[in-house]
């Protein structure tokens, strides 16, 4: 028997019959406001366009239902189980979905703003172009969610697990995911300015043509993560572990990557200029064709570094270890180094570097 439409005390009877014969309801389009239905069974029910406004679902089964453009603007749906459920076009306008469980969710295009999802499952849901817009998802499960063009930003995504989850042109403008889990997620493209991934983990992420300017990446571990040709300019990227990653041609002008590590790492004609280098560990880093005029490389590790290329105009490399450091061919003129840092280098390598008359008399070069 369908409900269509019909008051909320025929919906009533509709959910109770239901019970009673162990079925799945029929309540679509149904009324359904301010009612009491905690721990209720409901699911695989047809309640498309069904009006759920400030009713008490909390700890329901709503598993599979179908919940196409369903109004469930304040309701409390605090531990309801909506795994696989269908929830595109749903008003969630003040709901409160507390440790719910929406695991493979189809929210597609959905607005959950201001929606309280902390510690949430949503694990392998579909959030495609869902508008997040200062969503509280902390503690949140995300993993494999695919949030390809969803609205994130002023979200509160810390502690989040956001493991190999689609975050392909993403905005995530301002968006706080500190200590959140994003290990082998795609953020392909995605807008990222502003936001703060302090102690996140960022290992093997796919961060290709993605804007982070101004971005906070404090202490964060973005192992062998891919950032070609990735948007850092003005980043704070102080003590975070960049080993392995692949950072050709990435902008990290006037970037802040004091006592970093970049083991191992290739920053191929990537834009350093004006960048903070101090203390960092680049050994065995590739930089060729890289530009760090009037970088600041104090103290820094450099071991084994290739400068091919580079220019390093008005760097300043002084107390740097530079052992069998390669500056074959790299422009260094104006560079602040003392002879004691040069006798380190790769003399060989350094013969070809372009130099100035002091820094050619210092290595005994002719200038």
């Amino acid at each position: 028997m369908s409900v269509r439409g019909y008051a909320r005390q025929d919906a009533l009877r509709e959910v109770e019959r239901a019970q009673r014969e162990g079925r799945v309801p029929h309540l679509e389009q149904a009324d359904l406001t301010r009612v009491d239905l905690r721990g209720v069974d409901l699911s695989g029910g047809d309640m498309h366009e069904a009006d759920f406004s400030d009713a008490d679902l909390r700890d329901a089964y709503l598993c599979g239902a179908y919940l196409h453009r369903a109004n469930m603007s304040g309701t409390n749906l605090i531990k309801a189980n909506l795994s696989k459920a269908t929830m595109t076009g749903v008003n969630l306008v003040g709901a409160d979905l507390l440790g719910a469980n929406l695991s493979r969710a189809d929210l597609r295009e959905t607005d959950l703003g201001g929606v309280n999802l902390s510690g949430a499952n949503l694990k392998g849901a579909y959030l495609i172009q869902a508008n997040l817009l200062g969503v509280d998802l902390s503690q949140a499960d995300l993993s494999g969610a695919d949030l390809t063009g969803a609205n994130l930003s002023g979200a509160n995504l810390s502690g989040a697990d956001l493991s190999r989850a689609n975050l392909c042109q993403t905005v995530m403008t301002g968006t706080m995911l500190s200590n959140a889990n994003l290990t082998g997620a795609v953020l392909k493209n995605a807008d990222a300015r502003q936001a703060n991934f302090s102690s996140a983990n960022l290992a093997r992420v796919n961060l290709n043509s993605a804007n982070f300017s101004k971005s906070i990446l404090l202490s964060a571990y973005i192992c062998e993560a891919s950032l070609i040709g990735t948007n850092m300019v003005e980043a704070d990227l102080r003590l975070a572990n960049l080993s392995g990653a692949n950072m050709n041609r990435v902008y990290l002008f006037n970037a802040n990557l004091e006592g970093a590590k970049l083991l191992q790492a290739t920053l191929y004609k990537a834009n350093l200029i004006h960048a903070n280098l101090r203390k960092a560990d680049l050994s065995r880093c590739n930089l060729s064709e890289a530009n760090l005029s009037d970088a600041l490389l104090e103290g820094s590790l450099l071991r084994n570094t290739n400068f091919t290329r580079a220019i390093l105009q008005q760097a300043n490399v002084h107390d740097a270890v530079l052992t069998n450091t390669s500056f074959a061919f790299a422009d260094l003129r104006g560079i602040h180094i003392t002879q004691k840092e040069i006798l380190d280098t790769n003399l060989v390598a350094l013969a070809s570097a372009r130099l100035d008359p002091y820094t050619a008399q210092l290595a005994g070069l002719p200038a």
